[in-house]
């Protein structure tokens, strides 16, 4: 069982930062960590002036989110390089990365090779766009070309795959402790970047029949981060709108399996929703069948979500989206 890789913050926590999505229990939007409740126990008048507080705190929180987003959107039309600079690095590298990608990558040797082509091409994209940071560990030319893999298997079905939110990936050599809790991690995701252990990614994808893929875990997460906390076109709303079906969907299977209902998920999708959605993406990749055996309803929903079914031979669903 993976341990845990996304800082949760609860509704009785101090803290005031947004490392990870949380949603409310009763309705399909997501909200931010950072909004916590809270209680006083002052007089009538202290409360009046506790509540204007939370009412400037909130307005102010909201104008800063507004900032960074506009700040994400700008920086996403900068990190995009052009399709003959794309063209230019495939030709040049297209050979070598596809044969890392081969050899480590069970979903691109499924694509056609016009897709393997596009793939290819995403990758490169996905790689400009992102800095790429190494910690005890020495940096490789085919370490950004995997991992850029994973995020776009996961996106590959989608017009927006970049995951612009994310300026940074971290990648460190094996499992890590974070000493805000003191726990021990194999990647986790928040503000900062997208981080990742490579010994587990590695692992992740060298048995592609277990349903554990860090790589494929954490940019489930990162997806989450970008859809509701990045900058917004009317691919992004679309996607959002898939996101709060599929969690309408989903939540009631996820109380079920906290309940004690028995599922072929594994028992860290219990852990909270942002787990089960990320645990779901493994297996609607690895253990495709299964899933859509078990539960149909909630598969389709991730097939509508991602445009893109694991279990058919050209994968997306719709071309028209991508």
């Amino acid at each position: 069982m993976p341990p845990p890789d996304t800082i949760i913050i609860t509704q009785s926590s101090a803290s005031n930062t947004i490392d990870s999505i949380v949603y409310n229990t009763d309705s399909a939007i997501s909200i931010p960590a950072s909004v916590s409740g809270g209680r006083y126990t002052g007089d009538s008048a202290g409360k009046e002036h506790w509540g204007a507080f939370l009412l400037v705190g909130f307005v102010f929180f909201g104008i800063i989110m507004l900032i960074d987003k506009v700040r994400k959107g700008l920086a996403e039309s900068k990190k995009s390089i052009s399709r003959g600079e794309v063209a230019d690095v495939v030709e040049d590298k297209g050979l070598l990365y596809h044969d890392w990608l081969i050899k480590c990558n069970p979903y691109y040797v499924s694509l056609s090779l016009a897709q393997q082509q596009l793939f290819l091409g995403r990758v490169v994209s996905f790689m400009q766009s992102k800095q790429f940071q190494y910690h005890s560990i020495t940096a490789e030319e085919y370490i950004p070309v995997l991992i850029s893999g994973a995020a776009v298997q996961l996106t590959f079905g989608l017009k927006n795959y970049l995951l612009a939110y994310f300026d940074t990936i971290h990648v460190m050599k094996k499992e890590y402790v974070l000493s805000m809790d003191n726990e021990t991690y194999y990647g986790h995701v928040s503000k900062t970047g997208i981080h990742v252990s490579w010994s587990h990614f590695m692992y992740g994808y060298s048995n592609y029949s277990d349903a554990v893929n860090v790589g494929l875990h954490e940019m489930a997460h990162a997806l989450q981060f970008d859809a509701y906390l990045g900058f917004e076109c009317s691919n992004d709303r679309d996607l959002k709108v898939r996101l709060n079906s599929y969690c309408e969907e989903g939540r009631p299977i996820f109380r079920a399996m906290r309940t004690g209902m028995s599922l072929f998920l594994d028992e860290y999708a219990m852990t909270n929703f942002d787990e089960f959605w990320a645990v779901s993406v493994e297996n609607f990749f690895e253990n495709s069948k299964t899933f859509k055996e078990n539960l149909p309803a909630l598969y389709q929903e991730m097939c509508d979500l991602l445009n893109q079914d694991p279990l058919l031979p050209h994968k997306i669903i719709n071309s028209d989206l991508v």
